[in-house]
This record gives structure tokens, sequence and C-alpha cells, in this order.
């Protein structure tokens, strides 16, 4: 049965996490009694659908800034990439190129790079802070049918029913994310392209990422098993991990693998449709993993899909990197201003 709390109603999706949010005015500014009490909604629930928002970038922004410091493209422009979308806190994360054509096999560095949002991940872990909300809108969306589901998984009950051998096993473990750089140019000598330096990626795509050591760049440093906001404990491994620290390439991916086995378990996983232009989808990267689902649309039908980012303000955004040192993408915090 959906629970009323005050103007908005949260209805579950699953036994454990995602729910649909309804009764939100998107027509005018969010005020902060809404915001909080989506803020309590996406802490029980990791996942939050929001249906036929009728919202534009702008909106979409303001309201993303209600839960914390936006992340943005201002890296990115200094370094002379260009952008498709105009707002610096919207990321483009559609099957786009800058000319808004459908991207085919015949780009295969941005084709190998969507391919790596395939598999389970936390956004920006390769950051230092992490990300903290993800709030994804389906600007324009593909024919029903051809896929382009997004997939979540439950982090936090994951981490709660492994073996308690296994929890003391991992729980020390620091993970090393792979970081991505700027630019999306990819050089005719196919030594590492400036973007898409992912250690996901080159999962991915190993063809298109052959030559990529993701040693050879900066990485970032998180617990695999991290406390959550509410107490409880989110179990933080995800396909950006290269390595474990005090332990082999080879070992690391074993456990890895291991990892995201029982997580990703089908009691875990809820698959989220998109249904309209302008639904909205905001999750909690800090405590739940998510992936894209891929499909017939990919190189064929336009997915315009934009997202904001914030970062963690949490007592565990910086991981185990050093927290009066942020870094992004292989930029000191000096560059991103």
């Amino acid at each position: 049965m959906p629970s009323t709390v005050d103007q908005i109603q949260v209805i579950p999706l699953h036994e454990t996490f995602t729910a649909e949010v309804r009764g939100v005015d998107f027509s005018k500014p969010v005020p902060p009694q809404v915001v909080e009490q989506v803020q309590d909604a996406i802490d029980k629930y990791g996942v939050l659908v929001f249906r036929n928002t009728g919202l534009d970038d702008k909106g979409h922004i303001a309201f993303a800034a209600q839960f914390g410091p936006l992340d943005d493209n201002e890296p990115h422009v200094k370094a002379g990439r260009k952008l498709r979308l105009k707002e610096l806190q919207m990321f483009d994360v559609s099957n786009l190129d800058l000319d808004g054509n459908v991207v085919t096999e015949v780009d295969p560095i941005r084709l190998g790079s969507m391919k790596g949002n395939a598999l389970w991940h936390a956004d920006l872990a390769f950051n230092s802070p992490r990300a903290g909300y993800s709030i994804l809108r389906g600007h324009k969306l593909p024919p029903k049918g051809l896929g382009g589901e997004t997939e979540f998984l439950d982090a936090r009950l994951a981490y709660e029913d492994l073996p308690e051998a296994t929890k003391k096993r991992i729980e020390n473990l620091v993970g090393n994310h792979s970081m991505i750089l700027d630019g999306f140019k990819a050089l005719a000598d196919r030594r590492p392209p400036l973007s898409a330096l992912r250690h996901n990626r080159k999962l991915a795509a190993p063809d298109v990422f052959e030559k990529i050591n993701p040693r050879d760049f900066p990485l970032s440093k998180h617990k695999l098993v991290v406390p959550h906001r509410t107490g409880r404990t989110t179990l933080y491994v995800t396909t950006y991990i290269h390595h474990i620290d005090g332990m082999s390439d080879e070992d690391s991916q074993a456990l890895v693998d291991e990892l995201l086995a029982h997580a990703a378990q089908p009691e875990y996983c809820k698959l989220i449709p998109w249904e309209n232009d302008s639904d909205l989808i905001m999750w909690d990267n800090t405590a739940v993993l998510h992936r894209a689902t891929g499909g017939a649309y990919l190189t064929k039908h336009v997915r315009d899909m934009r997202r904001t980012t914030s970062h963690d303000t949490g007592p565990h955004a910086h991981g185990m990197n050093d927290p009066n040192k942020p870094f992004r993408q292989g930029l000191p915090i000096k560059q991103w201003k």
C-alpha cells in the first residue's frame, strides 16, 4: 500500500528498495519541506522514480542542487572538450554526438565508452569526493520495446546478507578506482585516448582500449565496506576497481567478481523502465549500484539522457584519499575553478 508523507506519496517498487514518488509539483520550485520528504524517501529506498515531471534542464538542475553541491563540466571545457549541452551541471549520457546524431559503430571510442555503462558501478567512484546523488532525466526516449531500461542493485542489503566470514575478510580492504581524464580524442597510433580511461571501460571494450594501463593514471581509494548515513553499511564494490591494496591484479579481480556475483543476484536487483519523456530517476550512489541495459535502440534511435550528480558531503566522501586534496578525473581542485 502507498504510504503518504504529507504532500507526496511513496510507493515501493521492490521488497527492500526502490520506490515511485508521486505528488511533487515540478511546475514551480520544490519547497524545502518537500525536499526533506524526498530526502527521507531516498534514505530509505535508495532509488526514487518520478514520472512525467515536465522538467527542462534548468528546472532539473534547480531540483538537484537542493541535495548537495553539483559536479560540473568546467574542467572538460577548460581542457578543450566541446559539449552538446549548454548547462555545465548537466552531464550528457545520451547516445548522441555533438551534432545530435546517434552514435554508431563509426565511432568505436564513444561506443566503447557507452558500453562501460552496462557494467555495475557507482557514479564518480574514481573521484574524491565521490558522488552522492545522481538524478537522471529522459529528455527524449527511444521507441518502447527497444531497451534502454536502467537496473539497480541494493548494495546495502547485499552486504548485510554476506556470510560473516566474508564480511570479516573484506572489512578493511581498499579498492583503487580507475580515473578518467578530459578530452574525447583517440590518437591515431592508439596510445591511450584522453578520455574513457576507466578500468570499467577497458573491461567493457577491451579491443578499443587494449593499450591502456590504468596504473599509468591516478587512482581513487575507497574501502569495499563503507558505513551509510542511515547507520547501515554498503558494499561499495564497482567495476571501476582496478585492484585492491595488498592483492595482485588477478586476485583483486577474482574478489570483485565474487562480490558482484553475490550482489547481482535477482533478489537484490530491480529493473526500472523509462516510460515518458521527462521521467526522472534519482539514486544514492552510496547505497546502490546501477547499470544501463542497452538494447536494439543503441545505434538506431535517439536516447537523450541528461544527468546531474551531487558530491557526497558525508564523512566517507573522500574514502582513503587525502580530504585536503580533493581531485577530479586527474585534475587537482585548483584546476576546477
